[in-house]
């Protein structure tokens, strides 16, 4: 069974563009799999080609009722990453979310929950940048660890710009 790799184009930031991808390999027997490139990608495994359209749901504790709520209404779980998860129907099934109130309820969720991180990945970058002014350590360990403190930072924050800005033009 041959693998396929892309790149993702950030599930915060362009959601639609990389369901329609998703539609588009399945179109060409490509099957959404997994992920790859340490989270940055894609992972899809070769199959018969399908005709079908991709949607999510932000759930962070879900049961199994969540699950079968979707599968009820016609949507098969393909995936879950954090707390996305990614499902695929037949074309004309009802799309997840019927309102924009609930899809903009569910992107002020998450705006929240990485804002959050964000702060506290925001005050560790600055704690170490205030520790590493006031040591005299080895520039190479300082600048790892100021690498090591801005890694968080730039996984929490980059998502909290993207769903921020989507969930305001919902507004």
């Amino acid at each position: 069974m041959r693998k396929t790799t892309t790149m993702s184009a950030g599930l915060a930031f362009e959601p639609t563009r990389e369901l329609a991808r998703f539609a588009e390999m399945a179109a060409q027997g490509k099957h959404l799999a997994g992920t790859a490139n340490l989270g940055h990608g894609w992972r899809f495994v070769d199959g018969e080609p399908e005709d079908v359209v991709f949607d999510l749901a932000h759930e962070s504790d879900p049961d199994a009722d969540y699950l079968e709520y979707f599968r009820a209404a016609g949507w098969t779980h393909v995936l879950t990453t954090a707390d996305v998860h990614i499902f695929k129907a037949t074309p004309g099934t009802p799309p997840v979310h019927t309102g924009e109130q609930t899809r903009r309820e569910e992107l002020l969720g998450e705006r929240n929950r990485f804002a959050t991180w964000s702060l506290a990945a925001l005050l560790v970058f600055v704690a170490v940048g205030f520790a590493i002014s006031r040591t005299d350590w080895n520039p190479w360990l300082e600048m790892a660890l100021l690498f090591a403190a801005f890694v968080p930072v730039v996984y929490t924050v980059m998502p909290l710009m993207g769903y921020w800005y989507r969930s305001r033009k919902l507004a």
